[in-house]
């Protein structure tokens, strides 16, 4: 009789979730470990291995990477009792406890919960942590502010219980102009704020990007709709990730992302799914856009971030502290939020540039607040710019890594700390991963490197792929895998050239798109 194959199949992390994912963590305290079916559903709740064996990791949730100071203040805690006095900021605004035993996780969530703060999703098969502008609030370009949207849509989402079975993660950000601060293109979600005229008034809503991604195959976002009403841009939300629910793939984990749907159906069948999924769901549709209109509102520069102590709308500057591979202890961290509680509006902003934020600042008080920053022991400078070097934890702390990130770091804030690159300071991002996760996305900024070993005749090398000239609607060019040692070396011929041949204020993507790849891969070889 012939075998049939009347179901689908489904992966091993599809069975072990259909046979629950609620886990009781005092009753694993009680036994002292996890079983591997608890380690993968642990990420549910923020848990994660760690690369240390009998380590976890925890990542709190920050929806906009906004903090209250009081909340900041009990994260500090919490990284002093359980943590050994470190915590990490990531690049979508989430903050990380490594060193974790297990014994202490159900207690980690307790005490954080003191002050309404959760690892509920930062992890697991689910909407992720919901990522915005840090200037989202005040920004001089924005069409609106998009931090109440990127907040409601994120408990919309995260309370939604039908979601809570993802074929894998679901990651949406919110951007206040097209800037596009908040990365747009490389999320399973970029809503972009923006206005149109309507007559004789002006009319905020979201353009709505989908299908975006790093990680082993890089996709560019597509644009789903030009315009969706403010209101009901939670909902349009919502039903992305129900198409993601229905259609995502549960076999093959490494296809199992938004973007492959977007991929395989393409943006206009994915957009009549989900046009039908909202009247099932009997949300309106009137007034979503898919034609072209004129953006109104203040020009937007290329990189609107590389502005020092930007003042906002409401006459506050922003001063900021760049954390140094991301990673600070509770000391620092509480200091921080002393400092906003004398001097700003109590509240803390983490980027995805993996540095703190403190707004609501006086302009009098400016100079004031940047020398105790300073005391504190971070740069209040050079943002978004050469020296702003973007590492992800590495093999430090993660068993996916297969390099030593915040080592290459290190090797290259020697290089770009020279005088020489001074006039290109802000013309210049580095990103640097430790496998093709991309969790430090090295494909969207002007030189990126992704780890990997390199063959040698007695087996290999840590080493790295170099991607130069990268953009989030353009990704990187590659200029070769190079020993890790050698990067820094490699790094400086490139920055040499770019200083040579680059004209008026182009950065280095734009001068690598303009001479090409080849005149940098020649002058390596100098």
């Amino acid at each position: 009789m012939q075998r049939q194959l009347t179901f689908l199949r489904r992966s091993e992390d599809e069975e072990i979730k259909q046979a629950g994912i609620t886990l009781d963590f005092d009753e694993i305290a009680r036994r002292g470990v996890m079983s591997k079916e608890e380690k993968s559903v642990a990420k549910w709740y923020g848990i994660y291995g760690s690369r240390q064996p009998g380590n976890h990791m925890a990542r709190v949730v920050v929806p906009g990477g906004v903090v209250t100071s009081s909340q900041a203040r009990n994260i500090a805690k919490v990284a002093e009792d359980f943590a050994q006095g470190r915590l990490n900021i990531t690049t979508r605004q989430s903050i990380q406890f490594h060193w974790l035993k297990v014994g202490n996780v159900a207690n980690v969530m307790r005490e954080l919960a003191k002050e309404g703060t959760s690892t509920k999703h930062g992890c697991g098969d689910v909407t992720r942590n919901t990522a915005a502008c840090p200037l989202a609030t005040t920004c001089e370009y924005r069409r609106m502010n998009v931090l109440p949207y990127a907040q409601k849509t994120a408990k919309f989402l995260t309370d939604a219980d039908d979601l809570e079975n993802l074929p894998r993660k679901f990651k949406v950000t919110f951007s206040g102009c097209a800037g596009g601060c908040a990365q747009p293109y490389m999320n399973c979600v970029g809503n972009v704020a923006v206005a149109r005229e309507v007559q004789g008034k002006t009319e905020a809503g979201f353009k709505v990007i989908i299908g975006g991604g790093m990680g082993w195959k890089a996709f560019v976002g597509k644009e789903l709709f030009s315009f969706v009403p403010a209101d009901r841009i939670h909902l349009l939300n919502r039903a992305v990730a129900l198409l993601f629910r229905d259609h995502g793939d549960r076999f093959n984990r490494a296809k199992a992302r938004l973007k492959f749907v977007v991929h395989r159906f393409g943006i206009d069948k994915c957009r009549e799914l989900i046009l039908d999924l909202l009247q099932e769901e009997g949300v309106s549709t009137e007034g979503f856009l898919t034609d072209s209109f004129e953006d109104i509102g203040p020009a937007i520069p290329d990189r609107p971030l590389t502005v020092e102590n930007p003042v906002g709308t409401d006459g506050k500057v922003t001063v900021r502290a760049m954390v140094p591979k991301g990673e600070l202890s509770h000391l620092q961290f509480r200091s921080l939020a002393e400092l906003s509680d004398v001097f700003g509006n109590q509240k803390l902003i983490t980027t995805n540039r993996q540095n703190v934020e403190l707004p609501g600042i006086e302009p009098k008080n400016r100079d004031e607040v940047i020398g105790e920053i300073q005391k504190i022991g971070f740069s209040t400078s050079g943002f978004h710019g050469i020296k702003d070097i973007v590492p992800c934890v590495g093999s430090t702390y993660c068993p996916k890594a297969v390099s030593t990130t915040r080592e290459l770091h290190d090797l290259l804030t020697g290089i770009v700390g020279k005088t020489k690159y001074e006039s290109i300071e802000k013309k210049v991002m580095i990103n640097i991963t430790g496998c093709p996760n991309s969790c430090s996305p090295y494909r969207i900024v002007d030189i990126g490197f992704r780890g990997m070993r390199i063959r040698e005749e007695m087996g290999s090398v840590e080493g790295y792929e170099m991607l130069i000239g990268g953009h989030e609607q353009n990704h990187g060019l590659k200029l070769g895998d190079f020993k890790r040692d050698d990067c820094p070396t490699i790094t400086e011929k490139v920055l040499d050239h770019f200083v040579e041949v680059r004209t008026g204020e182009e950065t280095l993507t734009d001068t690598v798109r303009r001479v090409g790849i080849k005149s940098f891969s020649e002058a390596i070889l100098e």
